[in-house]
């Protein structure tokens, strides 16, 4: 349920206080910052010296440790350009979508980082002392570090100051990696949710949502093609 809670409060987040994000963006950042770091630190104590966390901050923390509220503003960047900008909330998504995406990346740093850093010093060396064998929880690894490894330049380069530096052609180009880093998230999830005792919830859930939303982009690029092709034949 935290995924579902996580991706109530980010959509209500970003479509109520969407004048607000893009006018205060470097507020919404220090505060994605702010708390990628606080639990950053929490689970670097975890692992050295075992504190713990109850009730509600327990929760708080594991909804963005695990990601989802990073994949929950990713999953809002995503449709952003897959709706219409007739619709509200499409307009709505697309006025801050570089905004989102920027606080989406800041906000899943800490999983990325502190999940790889288990890995190597707790995972790692049971592995090659062969104590651990397990191709699911392998493979998830590997594709989550290939999602990473994409984002940190889609993530730079999403800044005003990054954009600037690089051709309009160039960056498009770049970006189009975007939707390979949506394709390795949605595996991974699938992934980590097979590894364990499978939660039939959270399968559907990510996969209704990313099959919607590639429906949602086909029929989207399809419309752009047939204004375009109709656009050519008035000039012809």
């Amino acid at each position: 349920m935290i995924f579902v809670y996580s991706m109530i409060f980010v959509a209500i987040l970003s479509i109520a206080f969407t004048a607000s994000i893009k006018k205060n963006y470097k507020i919404y950042y220090a505060l994605a910052s702010v708390i990628s770091i606080a639990v950053s630190i929490y689970e670097i104590l975890r692992i050295v010296s075992h504190p713990k966390l109850n009730g509600l901050m327990l929760n708080f923390e594991r909804a963005f440790i695990t990601g989802s509220v990073g994949v929950s503003f990713f999953i809002l960047v995503m449709f952003a350009g897959a709706l219409s900008t007739k619709q509200i909330v499409g307009r709505k998504l697309m006025t801050v979508r570089t905004e989102l995406s920027i606080i989406a990346s800041i906000l899943i740093l800490p999983h990325g980082i502190v999940y790889f850093v288990r890995f190597l010093i707790l995972k790692l060396p049971k592995i090659l002392q062969g104590k651990m064998n397990s191709p699911l929880y392998l493979a998830y690894i590997l594709i989550g570090i290939v999602a990473f490894i994409i984002m940190v330049p889609l993530f730079i380069t999403s800044f005003k100051f990054a954009k600037r530096k690089l051709k309009g052609s160039k960056w498009k180009k770049l970006h189009r990696l975007s939707y390979v880093f949506y394709l390795l998230i949605y595996v991974h999830i699938m992934l980590v949710l097979l590894n364990g005792r499978i939660d039939k919830i959270k399968v559907t859930s990510y996969t209704v949502i990313f099959a919607i939303y590639t429906v949602m982009k086909i029929i989207k690029q399809r419309n752009i093609k047939v204004r375009k092709s109709n656009i050519q034949s008035m000039h012809t």
